[in-house]
């Protein structure tokens, strides 16, 4: 119902707007990332580009000097200070935007991107608005299983919106008002290493209502990297997971249980029925159950994505999925995890 209740925006609005974007270890990607954003269709003199280098030690910074211009610029996170979350507020100290529009170093977009994600806010109520993401097209049943598992999470954040009552939000496409940062910004959550979205969707949503938006709009949709091996994966997941520890807000915290323990409880069912026959029964119900209503609402989401191939995957991949999600709550709280070539603890 939340997915269905999302309009795409049809104002026009050019407010100035700051894009910022923070890059470690990404000498691959500065090129095609700075082509996408020079390429975009808004005034030129009603939008600049902020790059904070945190402290890469390949070529970042180099590739990062031979392509800056005048309209994009270049800084040098200081010594001792490190992480996502402070060169974001680096780039936000320095921005002369209205509104900050947020994206990762490996992402690709349209040239619309930054127009239609911004038409959101000629609404004055509107706070924040989150955008879609989706993995860059591969073949394979890994990729497929990446592919699907993340436009669920994605549906799911954007539906949670869709019904005012906003959960999770993917900090590689989001923007928001620079008051908005600068009075809801947690000092005491820097030294978590990702987090930057969600905290301040949730800090948003507790003290304004109907002030968050999800751009359910093709324009909109930036791609992004999916994992290349099952190791890489997982750590990315438990990077993702172990932020929820410091989550507040009740209706985040009460998804998250619903999720854990409706897998739990496939689980459970699955392997009873090894052992007990009538557990089959009530296993094959349950996993039909599960099975309808994703599907019902997964078809949605992904013909927005243009991804309908993937609808005959969502039957086996339930099972793997209920396994996957109880081995990334048990990791995430007992492991550690790296992320930029940097460690750190759950």
């Amino acid at each position: 119902m939340g997915w269905k209740n999302i309009n795409r925006s049809k104002e026009k609005y050019f407010p100035q707007v700051s894009v910022v974007v923070a890059l470690r270890n990404e000498e691959s990607k500065v090129k095609r990332l700075i082509n996408d954003l020079l390429a975009q269709n808004y005034p030129k003199e009603k939008i600049e580009f902020i790059l904070v280098n945190d402290h890469s030690d390949d070529d970042t910074g180099h590739f990062l000097n031979k392509y800056g211009s005048s309209s994009i610029k270049i800084i040098n996170m200081k010594t001792g200070e490190y992480g996502k979350k402070n060169a974001i507020k680096h780039a936000i100290n320095r921005s002369k935007g209205d509104i900050i529009v947020a994206t990762d170093a490996d992402c690709s977009f349209s040239s619309n991107w930054i127009t239609s994600i911004v038409s959101y806010f000629k609404n004055e109520n509107i706070k924040l608005v989150s955008g879609p993401v989706m993995f860059y097209k591969k073949q394979g049943f890994f990729q497929y299983m990446q592919q699907l598992e993340f436009l669920s999470l994605i549906g799911s954040g954007a539906g949670s919106i869709g019904i005012n009552n906003p959960i999770f939000c993917n900090g590689a496409n989001m923007a928001y008002r620079k008051e908005i940062f600068l009075e809801m910004n947690d000092p005491s959550l820097v030294e978590l290493a990702s987090g930057d979205d969600v905290f301040l969707l949730h800090k948003t949503k507790e003290k304004y209502s109907n002030a968050i938006a999800f751009a359910k709009d093709e324009d909109s949709i930036v791609t992004t990297d999916s994992m290349n091996n099952f190791s890489d994966f997982i750590n990315q997941r438990k990077r993702w997971t172990a932020k929820s520890t410091r989550y507040k807000d009740a209706k985040s915290i009460y998804t998250s249980y619903i999720v854990l323990f409706v897998n739990l409880s496939l689980l459970y069912l699955f392997f009873m029925s090894f052992f007990l026959h009538n557990y089959v029964f009530y296993f094959l119900i349950f996993y039909t159950i599960k099975f309808l209503v994703d599907t019902l609402f997964l078809s949605s989401v992904l013909r927005f994505f243009k991804e309908t191939y993937l609808v005959k995957w969502i039957f086996p991949f339930e099972l793997l999925y209920a396994i996957y999600v109880v081995l990334i709550v048990f990791l995430s709280f007992t492991s550690s995890f790296n992320w930029k070539n940097r460690v750190y603890k759950k």
